[in-house]
């Protein structure tokens, strides 16, 4: 369809903008919501999410938010072809939840700060010492009570199929007894295909699955455990295809 390419075009005119200004405002009001110690920190990335996905044009539904018990913290392992992944999950995510990001994104000016003012969790992928003692970070965020989102394929998909899951993050639910939540992002590699700025409307969809418990698994149930939920991802993400 070469009569979109145009129209693609002039979308990106409003939307890398739009998405810049209203990204850099935004963790500058975390950043002074955390010195200022006001509450409800957590809410204000979820209305940038909200608001950004909006003005890109991505506007994000949930589907299997009843899976969910309150209060209940949970690894969510997502998949992960699309930097509207991150808006589209923040939107609709419990507010009460960390990510797990990798360490060069808490480098960049302003945008690192205000990760680390909500507490997510730096990931240093190329030291394995360093990246257990993320883990063990994240699974103590845990049992406090608060949720973590994993994306157990390590890296975008370029394509937006679903690529193998790495073992780390499942250490992480079964370190901390939290059960597992797969969830599949839907229509977001549409709106923005990983590796390129090619931004064009379209609606996501967040889909939840059935929480996967954890605690007192078996060694051969926790060998198959990544497999066991990247599959029920998969199906997710094929649910009502036609």
């Amino acid at each position: 369809m070469s009569w979109l390419k145009p129209l693609r075009r002039i979308w990106l005119l409003w939307a890398l903008p739009f998405g810049l200004v209203w990204t850099v405002f935004m963790t500058l009001m975390t950043i002074f919501y955390s010195l200022s110690r006001l509450p409800n920190l957590h809410a204000v990335p979820r209305f940038w999410a909200r608001i950004l996905a909006l003005g890109l044009g991505c506007p994000v539904a949930a589907r299997g938010m009843e899976n969910l018990a309150r209060g209940q913290a949970f690894v969510f392992a997502c998949n992960h072809s699309s930097a509207m992944d991150i808006p589209a999950l923040q939107a609709v995510l419990p507010s009460n939840f960390r990510w797990m990001a990798k360490k060069e994104l808490f480098e960049i000016p302003i945008f690192g700060a205000g990760l680390r003012a909500c507490g997510y969790i730096p990931v240093d992928r190329s030291d394995h010492r360093e990246a257990i003692k993320s883990l063990k970070e994240a699974a103590a965020r845990i049992r406090e009570g608060a949720s973590v989102v994993i994306f157990p394929e390590g890296t975008r998909s370029t394509d937006g199929a679903l690529l193998p899951f790495k073992k780390g993050g499942f250490r992480l639910a079964t370190e901390a007894g939290a059960p597992l939540v797969p969830v599949a992002i839907v229509g977001a590699f549409k709106a923005w295909p990983a590796g390129t700025f090619d931004i064009f409307p379209h609606c996501a969809e967040v889909r939840f699955g059935d929480p996967i418990p954890t605690a007192g698994l078996g060694r051969e149930e926790l060998k198959s455990l990544p497999e066991r939920v990247r599959e029920q991802v998969r199906e997710l993400m094929e649910r009502d295809r036609d």
